[in-house]
């Protein structure tokens, strides 16, 4: 009787475990936009954007990457380089690469850009925190925010990329410090995830202003997007 007992309570705690998993859906909170289509166009704008996905109406999203033959497309060859460039590994000061596949060439997409019928409406970004995307440009001036964003690259074959990248930063009165870059991936030929994470940041200040710089990052490949992955929209003119 006992050990029908704890076969019972075994069951019912793998059930709600699988329960949990499955209910784990990638989806943008607050939403009222309607249904959209998601593209991306890792050869340039124009006539090569790909349908890769939809957000639905309650905000769920759902992707959908298609197989694509880039010898169909003329202008992929410029749009893609080798992995390193693609993966923004330039000024170094110091560099280590450990394993690198120099064949291998990706592309960077820029933006998951989102139609409303047809016509674009805005981009959906991925992060842990929303101010991450907000300080993602070159400028400084507020504080940065630790933790991950995500990107995707479109790989011609198959490549492994682990290195370091350190660059020196100096300015006089206000900040000497190295900014370390780790890269470790291993993509497939197709779509690629990659993480990236800022896990520590530099806060410098002089007399007139105060700023963050980032200190030590990674790049890391993924196959399964983070639970602590959180999922915005930036509205095209708004």
């Amino acid at each position: 009787m006992w050990k029908l007992v704890l076969v019972i309570i075994l069951s019912q705690g793998c059930i709600a475990q699988q329960s949990q998993v499955k209910s784990d859906v990638l989806k943008v909170d607050n939403y009222t936009e309607g249904e959209l289509t998601i593209k991306v166009a890792p050869f340039g704008i124009g006539t090569n954007e790909i349908t890769i996905g939809t957000v639905a109406s309650d905000g769920v999203i759902n992707f959908n990457w298609p197989e694509i033959d880039i010898t169909t497309i003329e202008e992929a060859e410029f749009y893609m380089s080798r992995i390193d460039r693609a993966m923004g590994m330039t000024f170094c000061n110091d560099k280590q690469i450990d394993d690198l596949n120099e064949t291998a060439k990706a592309a960077p997409i820029e933006e998951l850009s989102l139609y409303k019928k047809e016509k674009y409406i805005g981009s959906l970004y991925s992060a842990t925190e929303k101010e991450i995307q907000d300080n993602a440009s070159l400028n400084r001036s507020t504080g940065l925010v630790l933790g991950s964003s995500l990107s995707w690259f479109y790989s011609d074959s198959d490549g492994n990329f682990k290195a370091k990248c350190t660059v020196n930063l100096k300015v006089e009165s206000a900040y000497d410090f190295k900014e370390v870059t780790t890269y470790d991936m291993e993509l497939k030929k197709g779509w690629n995830v990659i993480q990236h994470t800022l896990v520590e940041k530099e806060d410098w200040k002089d007399e007139f202003q105060q700023g963050s710089l980032p200190k030590t990052i990674t790049k890391t490949s993924i196959t399964t997007i983070p639970a602590t992955i959180n999922w915005y929209i930036k509205y095209f003119g708004k």
